[in-house]
């Protein structure tokens, strides 16, 4: 009885073995999602937010004392350089002018009386008729009476110099803000700003860089010490694209600690002043010879410990790794340096299911 029970246990134990190898023999590839390796631009499509900047901005300021007697501008209109912006009173100005030009001539006439007389001094004592002592005292007389002239100078230029402070005019061409004192206030040098004229055209959009996009651009020699081949778009408030594109002119020294970016600034054209100082933009940058590179979707990135790689499904459907060296994330799209070529299928879904060697059904995933 024991013996028909251990053999009746093989029995059973051998069928089901067999139905278990039947079963495997019978099991279906596991379906993965695969998506073919694209090439691309090898440009930065992420957008920046930038602020827009002015090249000059000038406090207008009086340099003199008085009643402010006229404006001749128009609030928030444009003004070029040298254009007359403010006059002050200029009666007491001109009083200093013409007090200081009537002094200068009459320390002129006493130097010219002193210089004459220091001549015939001279040769009085060349004949021997006059001591030495007298012409030495015509000789210090002429030099006072030279530096009183040139006192005298100096008072008609400082004179003169406050006269033209009454008329104030712009430094820049630009566009000139609204007045902060009106005609028939009194204003001085501590006043403060009577009005501020900001340049326009060029202008600047300053941005930050992350800081590997930045080591990125200067591997590929689009960023250098002094110089940069990136175009700059923009992108305006309504959806618009900017006419026309510009130029990094400036890139930062440092790294802003709390978030690892670089600042860069660009400088455009701006004939029709769409873009005002302070004004948010996006800003989009390209290389002016953009070149081309592997992409692949975003998902398919893998990382462990010796780097990043994705899983490629060859043509015997067996998933394989493949290391890769990334660039910069473009859209939905992540740029490789190198590992990968167009054509290949790398696993998009379904990562967590392979492993190296084992056989999928790849189902392309839909565009």
């Amino acid at each position: 009885m024991t013996s028909k029970k251990v053999f009746l246990g093989l029995a059973t134990a051998i069928l089901t073995g067999f139905a278990a190898h039947a079963q495997d023999s019978t099991a279906q590839p596991q379906s993965v999602t695969v998506a073919k390796v694209s090439t691309i631009s090898a440009t930065n499509a992420s957008r920046y937010v930038g602020r827009v900047e002015a090249v000059s901005t000038v406090d207008i300021e009086a340099r003199v004392e008085g009643y402010l007697t006229k404006r001749n501008f128009d609030e928030g209109g444009t003004v070029k350089k040298g254009d007359l912006l403010y006059e002050i009173e200029k009666d007491l100005y001109q009083a200093s002018v013409d007090q200081a030009k009537a002094s200068l001539e009459g320390a002129k006439a006493a130097l010219s009386n002193s210089e004459i007389e220091l001549e015939r001094q001279r040769q009085l004592l060349a004949k021997g008729d006059v001591s030495q002592a007298v012409y030495d005292s015509a000789k210090a007389t002429t030099a006072t009476d030279q530096a009183n002239v040139d006192g005298a100078q100096a008072n008609l230029d400082t004179a003169e110099i406050n006269l033209g402070y009454t008329d104030i005019y712009s430094p820049i061409d630009g566009t000139i803000s609204k007045t902060n004192i009106n005609v028939g206030n009194l204003v001085d040098s501590n006043t403060g700003t009577l009005a501020t004229v900001t340049s326009v055209d060029p202008i600047y959009v300053s941005f930050y860089m992350g800081e590997r996009d930045l080591i990125a651009d200067r591997e590929a020699g689009l960023i250098g010490n002094d110089s940069a081949t990136l175009t700059v778009n923009l992108t305006l408030a309504d959806g618009t694209k900017y006419s026309s594109a510009g130029k990094v002119t400036y890139v930062g020294t440092t790294v802003d600690a709390n978030s690892d970016s670089v600042e860069l600034r660009a400088t455009f054209d701006n004939p029709k002043n769409l873009l005002i100082p302070g004004q948010f933009v996006n800003v989009t940058i390209a290389a002016a010879d953009p070149k081309t590179v592997a992409a692949v979707p975003q998902s398919a990135i893998q990382l462990d410990a010796k780097g990043h790689y994705v899983y490629i499904v060859d043509a015997n459907n067996k998933v394989q790794r493949q290391d890769v060296v990334l660039g910069r994330q473009s859209g939905a799209l992540w740029e490789v340096k190198s590992g990968l070529k167009e054509g290949q299928q790398v696993i998009t879904q379904g990562l967590q299911r392979v492993s190296p060697d084992m056989t999928v059904a790849p189902v392309e995933a839909k565009s």
